[in-house]
């Protein structure tokens, strides 16, 4: 069968479905505007081999913060018989120096428009998250935030080089979701490349039931120019609330990794890995694991252990990890004082302009 038309049949009969599910009713609809703004001051301890010299910055929360500064608007309009359709339009800047993110987009966070059915499931068309990083969200302290963040990437000689990969988001992703069964949801994705970009597919299934919560995604291109599959990444991760305690953990795998994609995966423009020798990567393979443990209400404290080995078909390869602890407080459900450390192990420690990292910061939101 057509693949492209498989393709257009599943998505055109979960419409269908969820369109069978609206009757002729009032809408009721709601308007909400909102905003974060997360800033925080680091110190950076520069590798004696990275060709970098230490240094303090202020960064947005983007960059090992609690979230990312953005205001955004979210609508949603009740269609009756368990019906609904919204929007999400989620602009992102550097509150630090008050510049626009994500490249400048208008809404570079986030921007889709969606449909969905109590009994079915949910559609969305737009720029949104992958898969990818609401299962990694799953293996770390602070869901992918701080400097306990697998996906948090470093500077290798001078050139950006990912830990995990998290994109974290794509472009023109057509995304169905499906209700939750008994603790099981299942999510998938496909974006068109539109002859600039690599085609990007996703798959997620996930279970929660109770204290333990995992998940597992597997993404891909399609190259535009040869037809491989390329930037093939599947992440597993789980939690369990022992509730003094959290265990938290998960792996990754990555094959066939390329640059010239886009879009999806991978969006990095470098594989290439600084050591005591240099080479071109092709592949890696991250573990993390981690506790989080609320003291008091107000108090959460966390730590985590990451590692990734970096390598290539012709069997030359290089480790990278990093060992983080880190804290919240709670000044209240808005609010939060935060502050983190962060040390790197492995062959290229020293190597790495992020080798010590220590931050404290600051987040609020209405």
């Amino acid at each position: 069968m057509n693949k492209t038309f498989l393709r257009a049949s599943v998505l055109g009969g979960t419409t269908t479905a969820l369109l069978a599910f609206a009757p002729l009713a009032q809408a009721q609809s709601s308007v909400t505007l909102f905003t974060l703004v997360d800033a925080n001051v680091s110190h950076y301890s520069a590798g004696s081999k990275s060709g970098a010299g230490s240094q303090t910055a202020m960064n947005d929360g983007t960059t090992n913060g609690l979230n990312g500064s953005r205001w955004g608007v979210r609508t949603t309009e009740d269609l009756g018989g368990g019906l609904k359709a919204g929007v999400l339009l989620e602009n992102g800047f550097n509150v630090d120096n008050g510049t626009s993110g994500q490249g400048g987009r208008a809404f570079g966070r986030q921007a889709f428009v969606w449909l969905s059915s109590a009994s079915v499931g949910e559609l969305r068309l737009g720029r949104q998250y992958i898969l990818e990083d609401s299962v990694m969200g799953l293996s770390n302290p602070f869901t992918n935030a701080l400097t306990l963040n697998p996906g948090t990437g470093v500077t290798n000689a001078g050139k950006a080089l990912p830990l995990w990969l998290n994109a974290p988001r794509a472009d023109n992703v057509i995304q169905v979701q499906t209700v939750n069964y008994s603790g099981f949801q299942a999510a998938a994705q496909v974006a068109p490349g539109e002859k600039t970009a690599d085609r990007f597919y996703g798959v997620k299934l996930s279970y929660s039931q109770g204290a333990l919560n995992t998940a597992l995604s597997y993404e891909w291109n399609r190259s535009r120019t040869t037809g491989d599959n390329v930037n093939k990444s599947l992440t597993v991760a789980a939690n369990y609330n022992f509730g003094p305690v959290k265990v938290l953990g998960g792996v990754q795998r990555n094959r066939d990794l390329v640059t010239t994609s886009v879009n999806g995966a991978f969006t990095g423009n470098n594989l290439t890995v600084t050591g005591d020798s240099t080479f071109a990567m092709d592949r890696s393979d991250g573990t993390t694991i981690g506790v989080e443990v609320p003291v008091t209400q107000w108090v959460l404290l966390g730590a985590n252990y990451t590692r990734v080995k970096y390598a290539n078909a012709a069997g030359q390869n290089s480790t990278l990890g990093k060992i983080a602890f880190g804290a919240r407080y709670a000044l209240s459900k808005n609010t939060f004082l935060y502050a983190s450390v962060s040390q790197a192990t492995g062959d290229l420690k020293d190597y790495i302009s992020q080798k010590g990292v220590t931050q404290v910061g600051l987040r609020t939101a209405f």
